[in-house]
Order: structure tokens, then C-alpha cells, then sequence
């Protein structure tokens, strides 16, 4: 059985792993140059990176149906990546499946370097953003698994491999936990339990750490304790409020119908959260669905175009401080966009990892922290911006969504939205 057991998004930061229970690829060249292999395969970057959204798109839309209210936050991302590394072990019509549910191709040795452009792209180490994405596959010892895939995932993927006694659990949980730790900056400790690894005898696992300091951070003085209302104005708690009034980007899109607001993070203008505030009477649910047949490259250039209509026009953002963690199963999810036959051990085909495994369950585990200074991983009841001749204002007292974004290849980090804050 194949347990894709836990996805911690903490600060952002992101774990996604796949237990295997029991019931080959091509080798490739180390990607050294990303721009040199993006100016030479531009369509296809832009097909795949397409696909990436529309995939992560879609998975938020399901995620936040079966949310409802409940505030939650995701790494699509995370999800995505993961999916990758099925689809290297994947064959017939299981191959088939994952790779229309990602909006992907067959071919391999493609995706495997436009996976590599999109790492490069989002890897950052500085002192205001920092981006690390890590896949790894810990395997037991005593078990066979195709060595033309573990060559793939560590040559393609530059994933951790590594052998351990799945019999001696306790060993195998240490190791495997402190891998993650170390992946996650400390953040995510004990993340696998002796129960995820019960009878299991393989485990893959997709890491994602974020951190960044807001582009223009808000001013701890200016924080103060406000209500927090449901979509029809009815309190549902208290928050903190930071403020700030700093000239950003914002936009109103009709179709979306909602209201958005682009927080850049460092100064390199890659990576943002885009807070979105729906309009008035608009669940967030409708709002995500909207985003799902609208995309994200339209926000980001009707972002830039209302921008050099207004330029430096500052801003009133009120934005609680919130702190959330969330565990959700996602194979209810990854069903609904039509991803089923890796769990079923009857039909399923990893016959280039091994012919005996199947998916048990996907669950993933997030937090998010968005306060003053940034992210790590973020008194009226209006929805309505006021016109842009007079200072706007954005107040994030009511239900709203955001995304932490790479502007570059609308790659979604992570995602989710929030109805029903409390304080921290």
C-alpha cells in the first residue's frame, strides 16, 4: 500500500509523503543552467508550468469544497511535485491518469528538465525570502526496488534515497524524521508516527520550507485588536490587526468577483501573496472556483497594468495576524480531479518502481504564520474598494483566500483561505 502520509506547510513550510505497503526510468544530466534551457524550450516551460497551475488550480478548488468554512491552508505545489514522482514509477492506464490530472505529457525527459527550470526558479536563500524544495525515497532494505528509478529520482529529481530496516521502526522513524527536520529548518519534528509506518515498505516525500520578510513590512505599534465577521456581517471572533498604508498593487476583477492585493516579499519582485477579498455576499468557495476557470497569469497582468495607471498610490491594508495549522486527507481530493486507480490494488501499475504497491492514502499537514514582519511557510465590514482617486482600503475582516505565488511561472506554493480566525 502506498501511504502518502503527511504534508507539513509550516511557515510556509510543506511536507508530503507517501507510505508504501506491500498487497524505470531514463537517466538524465544534472540541469546547470535553467535560463539557457528555458530560452531553448520556452513552449514547453509554458506548457508544463500551465498544466502546474490548472492542476493546482483545480486542487485548491477541491480542497476548499470539502473545507466549506473550515479554514485550511495547502502546498499544491508540494502535491504536484509528489505526483511526479508517481508518475516515474507509473505505467498504462495509472501513467495515464495522473498525467491528464496534471496536465502533463508523456514525455519524460521533458518534464524532468522543465521540473528542474521550476526548482531553479523558485530556490532562493537570502536574507528577505528563503525557497527549498526537497524530494526524497526511503526504502526498505530487505525489499526490491527498481534501480532505474531510484537512479531517476536522484538524478532528475536530486532526491534523498535511502535504505533503512522497516522492521526496526524506531530506527527508520529517526531517520526519517530527522531528514525532514533538517529539510524543513527545524519546523517539522516527529512528522511520521509508528503508526504511518506500520507494515509499511516504502516512503516518498516532497518537502517545502518558506520564508520571507514582506516587502514593506507593518508596523507592530499599529496592531490592534479588531472584530472578525462572517460573509454576512454576523462576529465570529477577534483578530490583531496589523496596518500599514504602502503603495502596492491591487486590482478588481469582475469575474473573479472579488478584490485583489498583491504583498510582495524581498525586493527581487518574484514571490507575493495575493490576498483576495470577495465582494460582498460572495462565498470564498465561489471565489476559489472563480480563480480555478480564471488562472493566475490574468490576475498578475491585470495587476501590472492597473499599476502603471496608478503608480505609487498608496494603500490602506488592514490584515490579520494569523496563525493556522490544518491536517487533511487528500484522497478524497486527488479522486475528485481523477486520480483513483493508485489506490486501488487490483488496477494499479507501478511497474517501474514495483509491481506490488498501491496507494493507501495521501494526507497532508500545514501551517502557515503571517505576522508584522512577514511570512513563514501570512473596523468595518466592507468588501468594496473605495475609488482610486482617494487612498484605497483593504480590510480583511471577513472571510478572504490568498496564495503565495512565483510571479515568474504562476507556480502556487501554497494556498487557502480563512473564515474564522482566532487570536493567537
Amino acid at each position: 500500500m502506498l501511504l502518502l502520509r503527511k504534508t507539513f506547510f509550516l511557515l510556509p513550510s510543506c511536507l508530503l509523503c507517501i507510505l508504501i505497503h506491500f498487497a524505470a526510468g531514463e537517466n538524465c544530466n544534472k540541469l546547470e543552467d535553467a535560463s539557457a534551457l528555458l530560452q531553448a524550450n520556452q513552449a514547453e516551460f509554458r506548457r508544463i508550468a500551465d498544466g502546474a497551475e490548472k492542476f493546482s488550480l483545480e486542487f485548491f478548488s477541491a480542497m476548499s469544497d470539502a473545507a466549506q468554512d473550515i479554514d485550511f491552508v495547502t502546498s499544491p505545489f508540494s502535491v504536484w511535485a509528489l505526483l511526479l514522482l508517481l508518475v516515474e514509477g507509473s505505467a498504462g492506464s495509472t501513467l495515464k491518469e495522473l498525467t491528464t490530472a496534471l496536465h502533463i505529457s508523456e514525455d519524460r525527459p521533458v518534464l524532468r528538465q522543465i521540473f528542474n527550470v521550476i526548482q531553479q526558479f523558485l530556490k532562493r536563500k537570502a536574507s528577505t525570502v528563503r525557497v527549498e524544495s526537497s524530494q526524497g525515497l526511503y526504502y526498505d532494505k530487505y525489499d526490491f526496488i527498481n534501480l532505474d528509478y531510484i537512479n531517476t529520482l536522484t538524478t532528475c529529481y536530486t532526491a534523498r534515497v535511502q535504505s533503512l530496516p522497516f522492521n526496526d521502526s524506531q530506527t527508520t522513524l529517526n531517520a526519517i524524521n530527522s531528514a525532514i527536520s533538517t529539510e524543513t529548518n527545524g519546523l517539522i519534528n516527529n512528522a511520521i508516527t509508528q503508526e504511518d509506518i506500520a507494515d509499511a515498505r516504502l516512503l516518498l516525500t516532497s518537502t517545502l520550507y518558506f520564508k520571507g520578510q514582506w516587502q514593506f513590512p507593518f508596523n507592530r505599534s499599529e496592531t490592534r485588536r479588531e472584530v472578525f465577521y462572517d460573509m454576512n456581517g454576523k462576529p465570529v471572533g477577534e483578530v490583531e490587526m496589523m496596518f500599514q498604508m504602502t503603495p502596492l498593487n491591487y486590482t478588481r476583477v469582475p469575474d473573479l468577483e472579488a478584490h485583489v492585493l498583491e504583498l510582495p516579499y524581498g525586493n527581487e519582485n518574484r514571490l507575493c501573496m495575493l490576498a483576495v477579498l470577495p465582494n460582498k455576499g460572495i462565498s470564498v468557495n465561489q471565489v476559489v472556483h472563480n480563480l480555478q476557470k480564471i488562472g493566475v497569469r490574468p490576475i498578475f497582468k491585470k495587476l501590472e497594468e492597473d499599476a502603471l495607471g496608478f503608480d505609487e498610490q498608496e494603500v490602506e491594508v488592514y490584515l490579520p495576524r494569523f496563525n493556522l495549522d490544518s491536517t487533511y486527507p487528500l484522497r478524497g481530493a486527488l479522486e475528485q480531479l481523477g486520480i483513483k486507480e493508485i489506490f486501488n490494488p487490483q488496477t494499479v501499475n507501478f511497474e517501474a518502481l514495483s509491481k506490488s504497491l498501491f496507494v493507501k492514502d495521501v494526507i497532508q499537514t500545514t501551517k502557515i504564520i503571517v505576522n508584522e514582519e512577514g511570512t513563514e511557510a501570512a473596523a468595518a465590514v466592507l468588501a468594496t474598494l473605495i475609488n482610486k482617486i482617494s487612498p484605497p482600503k483593504f480590510y480583511f475582516n471577513r472571510p478572504f483566500l490568498y496564495l503565495i505565488a512565483e510571479k515568474r511561472s504562476n507556480t502556487i506554493l501554497f494556498a487557502g483561505q480563512l473564515s474564522s480566525p482566532r487570536l493567537n
